[in-house]
């Protein structure tokens, strides 16, 4: 049974994908890092470098997006053979000062920019639509070479050049009058698009790609979701406007305990940012993420085992990969990931581990390439980056460890603290006393003291806040009582 719990009622928009009942991914959505991968935007070139055939793009953002030459339209469809065309540089494709639109593939980090593309892409549940893709694509999962060959007829037969499509698994056994209808609603959301980026400046958004409704319908195929329950009732209303004749139940939570408190979702969130991670058998994983890269140790710990040693490793490690696939997922890290299992001299055990890791891997949405042991015993594993993984979220460097150890970020404390106030609703309390550190309030309060303010109109409690040093982002929950009766003990 899958279901998916969606917390949006606050400013952190939290979403959690529940199976067999076991947490298996988390999207998390703070204001300060909402996610760009598959927005578009109207930029203009500010630098062109022939040397690394790339062109980097301003697109408002602060940071320069770097566009390859293979992602420019140009190229792409340029009527040169591929040999030709490798001879050409990027500046044969691409000025400075060009005025381009582009779509963001991967997110950027702290040092490096989004990559963008300009073959823009529009998915949706049953097919993605390229406009200048030049291509038709069928999901290899569908069962039937029939079935294949009927949806490369029915994109040669309704694509018009130089259009692309990519039909998903979905579509298997549909009614094609039905996929047409979603080709012509995307085929508009783009003429819609190229018409309003008109009358807007340079750089500026043309499509946000992130609306929560929207990627859960193009994420996730609705027939294999069995329940979706929200805090919100605007995305309760357009979840069930959107379900059509699917047997997915929609539930709108209305409780006072935050749905993820109530659900056992907090404590997963919590340990999906610790180093160690304890297996059922009593061994454990030791996570350490850098920079560059992921390392992943496996340890026995206090697991003994019942036969020889070598029975004890294998069975260690059959367990340790299944964990891994499930932790990379869960906790969204991508990139390079190096894990040093613990030591095994067969050949055929370490290709049954990555065997066992390969299956587990394989309801993964992100492409995770498994590319087998060093010399020295490490597996190496690649994991597609499409947002910022859960640590990155909800982590900040620690100003008393300079930055080898991770605290609570103050928005992360801050949306904690929103969260606990509004399980108050409809109490009888008058008034609050928080004490917290200056980042904490400042976060907290927002600008101009507007979501402190909208926060005492909603819960109709006057919220008194007073700063407390600290090397930690923290905040405490000082008093509840009357008005007099908070001012009272703040002045003592």
């Amino acid at each position: 049974m899958k279901k998916i719990i969606m917390n949006l009622a606050n400013r952190e928009k939290r979403v959690a994908v529940i199976e067999k009942n076991k947490v298996t991914e988390l999207n998390i959505q703070q204001p300060i890092h909402t996610e760009i991968v598959g927005n578009i935007y109207k930029g203009r070139v500010v630098d062109v470098l022939p040397g690394m055939q790339a062109a980097f793009v301003d697109i408002g953002l602060g940071r320069n997006g770097y566009l390859q030459r293979d992602q420019l339209i140009s190229y792409h469809l340029s009527p040169l053979n591929e040999k030709e065309k490798a001879t050409k540089g990027i500046s044969s494709f691409i000025k400075q000062g060009q005025e381009i639109i582009v779509q963001v593939t991967k997110e950027g980090s702290e040092r490096k920019g989004p990559r963008l593309t300009e073959i823009i892409e529009f998915p949706s549940a049953s097919l993605v639509y390229s406009p200048f893709g030049n291509y038709i694509a069928v999901s290899r999962k569908m069962k039937e070479e029939e079935e294949r060959d009927r949806w490369r007829t029915f994109g040669k037969g309704h694509l018009q050049s130089p259009e692309g499509l990519i039909v998903r698994t979905s579509c298997e056994n549909r009614e094609e009058q039905d996929i047409f209808t979603e080709l012509e609603y995307q085929r508009r959301k783009y003429q819609t698009m190229v018409e309003q980026q008109k009358q807007k400046k340079t750089p500026s958004l043309l499509f946000d790609a992130n609306n929560i409704v929207d990627k859960i319908l193009v994420e996730y195929r609705l027939e294999n979701i069995d329940e979706i329950v929200t805090d919100h009732s605007e995305v309760y209303r357009e979840l069930n406007e959107h379900i059509g004749e699917s047997n997915t139940l929609v539930s709108l939570y209305k409780g006072k305990e935050n749905i993820f408190s109530f659900m056992g979702i907090e404590r997963e969130i919590e340990k999906s940012l610790k180093h160690v991670v304890w297996l059922d058998n009593g061994a454990y994983l030791l996570i350490e993420r850098t920079e560059a890269l992921t390392v992943i140790d496996v340890n026995t710990g206090k697991f003994q085992g019942k036969e020889n040693l070598r029975d004890t490793v294998f069975k260690t490690n059959i367990a340790a990969a299944k964990e891994i696939a499930h932790q990379l997922k869960l906790r969204d890290i991508s990139g390079i990931i190096l894990v040093d299992f613990i030591d095994m001299k067969d050949k055929n055990e370490r290709q049954r581990v990555m065997q066992a890791l390969r299956i587990a891997s394989g309801e993964d949405r992100n492409r995770i390439t498994i590319l087998g042991f060093t010399s020295l015993g490490i597996l190496e594993i690649t994991r597609k980056k499409t947002r910022l993984d859960i640590s990155s979220i909800l982590q900040t460097n620690c100003p008393t460890c300079s930055g080898t150890g991770k605290i609570e970020s103050a928005e992360s404390v801050a949306f904690k603290l929103e969260r606990e106030l509004w399980e108050l609703r409809g109490t009888d309390y008058e008034a609050v006393w928080i004490e917290a550190t200056k980042g904490v309030i400042d976060v907290f309060s927002g600008p101009q003291q507007e979501h402190r303010t909208r926060l005492e109109e909603v819960l109709s409690i006057k919220l008194f806040l007073t700063e407390v040093d600290s090397p930690l982002h923290i905040y405490k929950i000082r008093h509840l009582g009357t008005i007099f009766e908070v001012e009272s003990r703040i002045r003592e």
